[in-house]
């Protein structure tokens, strides 16, 4: 079998041409590194930035014209072009943003994990849907375009049918605020690779098995390195493993891969955040390999593909994918997997 797939066919929508005003609440490491790049090459428009420091809300001011620079929230929030609110701090910090932000009637598109507790999580999803305000999560990593190739090759059915999904990344972030964050492995950076296990499959788990590990002289007040094991319903016929090493001192050997299994042949996916390449092997010809060298960057497509897809649900009046809503499913996949490495047991996810 020979695949034709061309980049056209995987890489995100960067709507440019829809003109909604977009504030930015929280201008930190994340913001100016990653999404004033994208949303500038976009042409996305941003209107406000806000930050309690205020100097940084003026570095990424600089890069979209003249900005409102503020360091009050209702400042930002009464400036008329402002629809959207990109809200880029903790999940500690939202609950109270998200209850004023809604209040005032604009749009939340809301960074990953959306709080530190599945209650927070349920309450702003009501704030939102109550105030009747769209509420998306920036789940970047779906619009990643190797995350998109491997999801596209499942999806026109060339695996045949999926039952087997296994990743293994292999990083070091024992530093900085990951190291002083409870449970960061999992619940803060881990939540994309539930999130792409969910968006692969096309299932969540009922329940989950997670085991972790505390390394020797590590700053990290919560393990870096866990695996994960999902189990869904009979009729899904599929399992998925996670592994996630994140306190590799030895970097030349990090790496992060995706191995799919499907019933008409396999697919793997090696460094998607950097020089990506998918392969597809097939079980009618298992000598050959065939493979594509990913067009797009995570780094752009990623951050412009999500926002996009923000202003076109919101040009739409339609949910987004990866609304608030859904999100919740990863927090409890997540939470759920928290719980099980503690206990020592199988946990099932509380509806």
């Amino acid at each position: 079998m020979f695949v034709d797939m061309q980049p056209a066919d995987y890489q995100p929508v960067v709507p440019s041409d829809l003109n909604y005003g977009i504030g930015l609440v929280g201008c930190g490491i994340l913001v100016e590194g990653l999404e004033m790049p994208a949303y500038k090459k976009a042409g996305y428009r941003v209107v406000a930035c806000c930050d309690k420091i205020e100097e940084r809300a003026h570095i990424v001011a600089a890069s979209f014209g003249s900005p409102l620079v503020t360091t009050d929230l209702e400042v930002l929030l009464s400036h008329p072009e402002v629809q959207i609110v990109d809200l880029a701090v903790h999940a500690h910090q939202r609950l109270p943003l998200v209850e004023q932000i809604a209040a005032a009637g604009k749009h939340i598109f809301s960074q990953k994990p959306l709080a530190p507790s599945l209650r927070e999580a349920e309450r702003m999803v009501g704030i939102c849907r109550n105030a009747g305000v769209t509420l998306m999560v920036n789940q970047q990593a779906r619009w990643a375009p190797p995350h998109r190739a491997l999801k596209l090759l499942i999806d026109r059915g060339v695996l045949g049918h999926v039952y087997a999904i296994t990743h293994f990344h292999r990083a070091y972030q024992d530093y900085g605020w990951y190291a002083e964050r409870e449970d960061f492995n999992i619940v803060d950076y881990g939540i994309h690779y539930v999130d792409l296990s969910r968006y692969f499959s096309g299932y969540t788990p009922r329940r989950v098995k997670a085991t972790t590990a505390m390394v020797p002289g590590q700053n990290a007040v919560s393990p870096m390195i866990y695996t994960i094991l999902f189990e869904y319903e009979p009729s899904a016929q599929v399992t998925t493993t996670l592994h996630f090493n994140n306190i590799i001192s030895a970097h030349a050997l990090h790496d992060q891969v995706w191995f799919v299994d499907g019933t008409r042949g396999s697919a793997l996916l090696s460094d998607p955040a950097g020089a990506a390449r998918l392969s597809v092997s097939f079980k009618d010809s298992p000598e050959r390999v065939q493979s594509f060298d990913s067009a797009g960057t995570w780094e752009f497509e990623g951050f412009a593909g999500s926002m996009g897809e923000m202003l076109m649900a919101v040009e739409e009046g339609r949910e987004p994918e990866s609304s608030g809503r859904e999100h919740l499913e990863n927090l409890r996949v997540a939470f759920a997997a928290v719980e099980s490495a503690r206990s020592g047991e199988s946990v099932e996810l509380r509806r």
